[in-house]
């Protein structure tokens, strides 16, 4: 089969792979549609080094190879969840299958070969069954830009009306945004490159802000009255962007990090203690959520409006030049893709 194989200094390669074969409780996947992630940009393909495994966390198919299956069969359409774990654990009980606490534990792209490859190996476990309603691409799409900005939504409890501002428009913001707007809040999005704005405008967002043009918390106060927001999603990766959301948030407001954040400081007597503010993070969704998250995609969520670009496997070098770029919405690879 053919695959990626990332090398040191922003450069991969398309290579062939031994064709996967079932074993076990492990199945072979045909990919239908894998996602190009931010982790995978700046972990993977911007280091010095070569990865050891095939990249690729976000991914949908078609089940065509089995053992000794006991929940899938060759023909059932799945979306892949990024980990291999024990199933046994405390975090795996509660379908929190990211947090396994077994050492055997293993994400694709990072510890295991991932999804950005003609075929995947994966443990039935790790499938579930892709509703008919949604294509391979919004299964791709499912593990990250919906479903961990749909974790991060839930948990601080938005309701409708309020006001939600998404720091960060790339594919995980542009995700929160089209969630947000879809369950009835009024979204601000803020994102420096042009682009990423209108790709917001056109999955919800009613207001957007350019952080280039001016002071962001003072735009923001401007639009919201000088009341600030309820709850905001810091999508960027930005200390800047998290430091601005706490400072607007409301008295008894709800902050989530939701982008990959290393270093950020916080004041907690003004930010915290003085108005009540609740700060979480959110990685992935849990298993127990996949039904509320698919019925966004049979209600219309316009996730197809921010799928900007599509490429075959053999053309993954272009795809990771364009992505690094940032002037792209989400990027697939899809084996129907043209180039």
């Amino acid at each position: 089969m053919r695959g990626v194989k990332i090398l040191a200094g922003r450069n991969l390669e398309v290579r062939d792979f031994p064709d996967p074969t079932p074993e076990g409780d492990e199945v072979v996947v045909r990919v239908e549609a894998a996602g190009l992630c931010g982790t995978d940009l700046h972990i993977l393909y911007e280091k010095p080094w070569e990865a050891p495994h095939i990249p690729g966390h976000e991914g949908a198919g078609l089940v065509v190879a089995v053992d000794k299956p006991k929940r899938v069969k060759v023909g059932d359409r799945v979306f892949i969840m990024a980990f291999s774990t024990c199933g046994r654990c405390g975090p795996c009980n509660a379908g929190y299958f990211a947090y396994c606490r077994s050492e055997s534990a293993r994400m694709h792209g990072f510890t295991r070969d991932g999804f950005q490859a003609e075929y995947a190996r994966v443990p039935e476990t790790q499938l579930l069954p892709l509703p008919e309603f949604m294509t391979y691409e919004h299964g791709a799409v499912t593990m990250d830009p919906i479903g961990a900005p749909f974790h991060a939504i839930k948990r601080m409890r938005t309701a409708p009306g309020q006001t939600v501002v998404v720091f960060g428009l790339g594919p995980m913001g542009l995700g929160a945004t089209a969630v947000a707007a879809q369950l009835g809040a009024r979204v601000i999005g803020v994102e420096p490159i042009a682009l990423r704005r209108e790709l917001a405008k056109a999955v919800g967002a009613a207001e957007i802000v350019d952080p280039t043009t001016g002071d962001v918390v003072e735009q923001i106060r401007n639009l919201t009255d000088g009341k600030g927001l309820d709850r905001a999603l810091e999508c960027s990766g930005q200390a800047e962007s998290l430091t601005a959301a706490l400072n607007l948030a409301k008295p008894f407001g709800h902050v989530a990090i939701v982008a990959e954040n290393a270093q950020a400081t916080i004041d907690p007597s003004n930010q915290f203690n003085r108005k009540e503010v609740t700060l979480s993070g959110s990685t992935v969704f849990p298993v127990g959520e996949y039904d509320e998250i698919t019925r966004l995609f049979a209600d219309g969520l316009p996730v197809d409006r921010f799928i900007t670009h599509r490429f075959p496997i053999e053309h993954a070098k272009e795809a990771y030049e364009l992505f690094s770029t940032g002037q792209t919405g989400k990027v697939l690879f899809t084996p129907t893709a043209a180039r």
